[in-house]
């Protein structure tokens, strides 16, 4: 319910025919929508706009978000993460399903199946944070998305086995995308 389908009926044209949206807390959107045809960009480029699901459904499971997850994620050139408010520990842990996805996709036979190799068939990522009233600055200086995000992911410090998987979750979301 963070407006995945509402964006994506913005970036088709806005048309008002696109993906269903509602105004409740019942989801529209189960499995993969794709859009009824190609459009074609000013650049020449064909793109066809693909919907997903929502993750962490209390009618389904991790298992269902992370296959849900890696198709999208393999189906596209762009993957647009769509959050809400800031990019913190929270949302960061949103995507902790990354450390799932070398079960559900192997790149070759030889493959170490570790994911050491899943970026290079991963799609770029565009993390659009909804509600973001925040200014970029760190410390009195401007920083741009990119370094807000780029900082984000960095490891944090602690030793636990909390700290460390919510810094796996960091590295695995740096090095595939």
């Amino acid at each position: 319910r963070t407006g995945k389908s509402f964006l994506l009926n913005l970036l088709v044209g806005g048309s008002g025919k696109g993906f269903t949206v509602g105004g409740t807390i019942n989801a529209c959107t189960k499995g993969l929508w794709i859009w009824g045809q190609p459009i074609e960009m000013e650049d020449g480029t064909t793109v066809v706009f693909v919907d997903t699901e929502g993750l962490g459904s209390t009618e389904r499971g991790q298992t269902h978000d992370t296959r849900i997850f890696a198709l999208a994620l393999l189906l596209s050139s762009h993957f647009i993460y769509n959050s809400r408010g800031v990019i913190d520990g929270n949302a960061i842990d949103d995507l902790s399903l990354v450390i799932n996805l070398t079960k559900h996709i192997q790149t070759s036979a030889r493959s170490a199946n570790d994911g050491s190799d899943l970026h290079e068939f991963f799609p770029s990522l565009l993390w659009v944070v909804r509600d973001f009233t925040l200014q970029l600055e760190e410390q009195g200086k401007k920083i741009t998305s990119r370094q807000y995000l780029d900082n984000a992911l960095k490891p944090q410090g602690g030793f636990g086995e909390d700290a460390t998987k919510k810094n796996q979750i960091r590295l695995l979301l740096s090095n595939f995308f």
